[in-house]
Formats: C-alpha cells, structure tokens, sequence
C-alpha cells in the first residue's frame, strides 16, 4: 500500500513539473468596424477562445458618416468596452489619435488573465504624420509567471517612420522579462523593416501585414498557427498562435 502511495505522489508529482504554459494569442485588424458589427467580431473571437487578442484600429465613439468615409454601423460606440463585455476578457484601450471623427482611435488589448500593469509608448513619426504607439500589457499568467503583449500598428504612408517605428518596438524587450509581439506591421516578410523586426524577434506567424512574434527566441515553443482566411469581419485576416513557455 505504502509503495503505490509513492508511486502515485512521484507520478503527479513528475506531472506537476512538466506541465508548461500555453497562451494563444491573436492578432486582428478590425478595419475600424467598416465591416461587421462588433458583436459579429465580438463572436468570432469568442469561439475562437484565445487567452490574449491584439486588436488594431479600434475606435471610442467615433461618427464616420460623412461623404468621404461613411459607416453605416459601428458609430458612436466604444468598441473595446463592447467586445470586452461579449467577449468575457479584461480590455484596455490605448490611444493613438486623441480626435478621429468625433471621437478616439487606436489599438486595444483584450485578455483571460488579469493585468499587472499597462503602458502606451508613442512611437516616433515626422511632423503632420499620423500617430502610432506600442501598446503593452503585462498580465499574470495562471502558474504565477507574468508576460508582456504588445500591440502596435506601424505606419505605411511614411516609411521612414516605418523603420524608426519598427527601431522603436526593438528597444523593448531591453527591459527584460519575457514578451509577445503582435499586430499590424505594415510590411511583408522580405522588406527591410520586418528584416529589422526580425532582429530582435522571433516571429511565429506572418501574413502579409500582420505578425506575431516572441522574445526571447529560446523563451517559446511554437504549437499551432492560423490564418482565417475564410475571414470576412474585416478587410484583414486575424491570425493565431498557440505558444508554449519554455522555462
């Protein structure tokens, strides 16, 4: 009796040990709800059942029903509290342009886990140019462990801020700690500034415009990724991956 009680505690025990962290983490530009209703959005995340979602141009009651850009849905709502509330997760939203169409604009974090702190670091850009930042979360995880996102969505009309934005988003990891990249880059795979990107982070998924990357290279196993490219929320594919820790 006493020696499978042992057995038993050395087998749960072993269990216990090897068990790793999984996050899956998305990456959605949302086309600043032109597209699909929130709640749509909102659903399609859910069923997805991600830990962690970046989401870029996200808008704070915001009436984009002139001529030149009419929405004929998603106007004069806060999205980020919207898909937070269907979704079930925390969400912070962090701005980027203070007066877009009445309202605000910017990027958004949603998460299962709670967050230990947020930050926004505006990145660099020429006068008259839009913008843009990298927002970053850190959240503790379930094991007691605690890991940084970060959400950007770097500028396309300029690029030279493209590469100063890109420089930028490189300088973070410096802090230490382990960290998630995701989010609109604007560059395909091949360009100088994913090349630069790449510098630094590992990247675990690209298509087209949008990556999803880690830090550092030894600190994540890729499991699984996805590109939903039957997609039809918005003018961008959201895409998936399901990273493991390694301690």
């Amino acid at each position: 009796m006493k020696k499978f009680i042992s057995i038993c505690l050395g087998v749960c025990l072993w269990g216990s040990i090897s068990a790793q962290t999984q996050l899956k983490v998305m990456s959605f530009n949302i086309h600043a709800g032109y597209d699909a209703p929130i709640a749509e959005i909102a659903a399609f995340i859910k069923e997805q059942d991600p830990d962690i979602v970046a989401l870029q141009e996200v808008e704070y009651y915001t009436n984009r029903t002139g001529a030149n850009t009419p929405r004929p849905i998603n106007n004069n709502i806060n999205m980020l509290n919207e898909l937070a509330y269907l979704t079930g997760m925390h969400g912070m939203f962090y701005v980027t342009l203070e007066k877009c169409y009445g309202g605000k604009f910017g990027n958004a974090i949603l998460s299962k886990h709670s967050f230990v702190e947020t930050s926004r670091i505006l990145l660099p850009c020429a006068a008259g140019t839009e913008q843009r930042c990298a927002a970053i979360a850190k959240i503790a995880l379930s094991d007691g462990s605690e890991v940084s996102i970060i959400d950007t969505h770097i500028d396309m009309s300029q690029l030279d801020n493209g590469m100063a934005q890109i420089k930028e988003v490189n300088r973070i990891p410096q802090l230490g700690g382990a960290y998630i990249l995701a989010g609109d880059m604007n560059r395909r795979v091949g360009t100088a500034e994913i090349d630069e990107l790449s510098s630094v982070w590992s990247l675990a998924l690209s298509r087209e415009f949008d990556h999803i990357g880690y830090y550092p290279s030894g600190g994540w196993i890729v499991k699984e990724t996805k590109v939903f490219s039957d997609n039809t929320l918005s003018d961008h594919y959201p895409i998936m991956v399901t990273l493991e820790r390694v301690e």
